[in-house]
């Protein structure tokens, strides 16, 4: 009898504890789910609220530039084309005439096609210079925003804006220039790469996955 009794108010305690234990835990456990999910949410944030910060002060505005110089750069080639070209013609129809009358021709018309060297000559100093040393200064700037894989083309990036400095300045001999390999296809994979940059970040934020 008194082990019935024993048995009993073992079983009565037993169900007692787990009555108060089993909510205990899973509230404890729904403490610790919440916090973790929060933690997973505040971290996804901060993640998108970096990648917003990287687009919209990096790559987008490198990218801006960087399609500034290459539609000025295409203009530009295409006006001297259609120029040489049209200079072409014309000297082609003055070719029955007498001499003075072709040096008379070429004297009037030849200063209209001189001003478009001079005019890229002066875009040169006042716009497009001044893009590539943005490029720099934003790169400089906006370094901790760039990813590692993208900060490996800011030396380039740097030399290729330096030669130009120095070339305009006149120190640097033509002779050194070439020998240096100065041309701005150099710096067509950073041109692709920063644009592929953009494009993956901007589908990030897009999805909303970092």
């Amino acid at each position: 009898m008194n082990l019935s009794i024993s048995w009993q108010q073992s079983t009565g305690i037993a169900r007692w504890v787990a009555s108060i234990a089993i909510p205990a835990a899973a509230g404890l456990i729904g403490v610790l789910i919440g916090a973790w999910l929060t933690s997973r949410r505040e971290q996804k944030q901060r993640k998108l609220a970096f990648l917003e910060k990287q687009l919209s002060f990096f790559y987008s505005p490198m990218l801006g530039l960087r399609n500034e110089i290459r539609a000025r750069g295409a203009f530009r080639v295409q006006v001297q084309t259609e120029a040489d070209d049209a200079w072409k013609q014309l000297c082609g129809e003055t070719e029955g005439l007498s001499i003075d009358a072709r040096q008379r021709f070429s004297s009037e018309r030849w200063p209209e096609f001189s001003r478009i060297i001079e005019y890229d000559n002066t875009k040169l100093h006042e716009e497009l210079l001044p893009a590539y040393r943005k490029m720099v200064a934003l790169f400089r700037d906006g370094y901790w925003l760039a990813e590692p894989e993208t900060r490996i083309y800011y030396a380039g990036l740097l030399q290729f804006v330096e030669i130009w400095d120095r070339w305009v300045d006149k120190a640097l001999p033509r002779e050194v220039l070439k020998r240096l390999g100065h041309n701005e296809d150099s710096l067509t994979p950073f041109y692709a790469h920063i644009e592929r940059m953009h494009d993956a970040i901007r589908q990030k934020l897009k999805d909303g996955a970092p």
